[in-house]
Parts: C-alpha cells; sequence; structure tokens
C-alpha cells in the first residue's frame, strides 16, 4: 500500500514505537503495515483513526478527505465557544494580549 499511515505518523512527529504504543500493538505491525505486509485489522484501523483523526477510507486511501464528520462538528463546537473570548482578545492592545498570553501558558503550567 503506498502508504498514508507512514505519512500520517510522520505528520505528528511519532516513530512507529510511539505509535504502536499509542494503539497497543507491537512496533513489527506497524512497520508491516506501513510496508503493505499487513492488512489492517478493524480494531487497529480504528485506534488510528482516532490517534491521527481522520477517517477510515482517508487512511485507505478510499478518499482524499482527511476530516471526518464527527471531527468538524467537534471543531466548530470549540470555535462557538471561544468566539467571544476571541472577540474580546481582538479588542486588546498588543501589550494587553501579551498579558493574556503569559497568564494564559502560567495557567497550564499550574494545571499539569
Amino acid at each position: 500500500m503506498d502508504n498514508r499511515v507512514r505519512e500520517l505518523r510522520n505528520e505528528k512527529g511519532l516513530r512507529q514505537e510511539d505509535l504502536a504504543e499509542k494503539i497497543n500493538v507491537s512496533q513489527q505491525t506497524i512497520s508491516r503495515i506501513e510496508n503493505g505486509i499487513n492488512s489492517f485489522p478493524a480494531d487497529i484501523l480504528i485506534h488510528m483513526t482516532k490517534v491521527f483523526h481522520v477517517s477510515a477510507d482517508y487512511i485507505l486511501k478510499l478518499s482524499d478527505t482527511r476530516v471526518t464528520e464527527e471531527c468538524r462538528i467537534e471543531v466548530e463546537k470549540k470555535l462557538e465557544r471561544g468566539q467571544d473570548f476571541f472577540q474580546a482578545f481582538e479588542k486588546l492592545s498588543q501589550t494587553n494580549q501579551e498579558l493574556i498570553k503569559c497568564l494564559m501558558r502560567q495557567l497550564e503550567e499550574q494545571q499539569k
């Protein structure tokens, strides 16, 4: 298979070992899938759609549309929730925008 798994894995900056760990298979399984030696068991394909946020059809090269409808809807909901914040943020001066960014980084660090 001229492989989208390898392409998607590289886009995410993952090694075969990293992807294998995420979907609970061996690195050899990932290598065989990428090299067209193994076919996709359904459970592995489903895990990959979730890791890469693309449709199974995209991974299998049945479609060139990457984004699943579910993912598109999720992004739209997030954009709707953040719209008020973004509008208020855009009205701030550059200095105040930088302060907000700094505060957000600090809050994110505290949550870790």
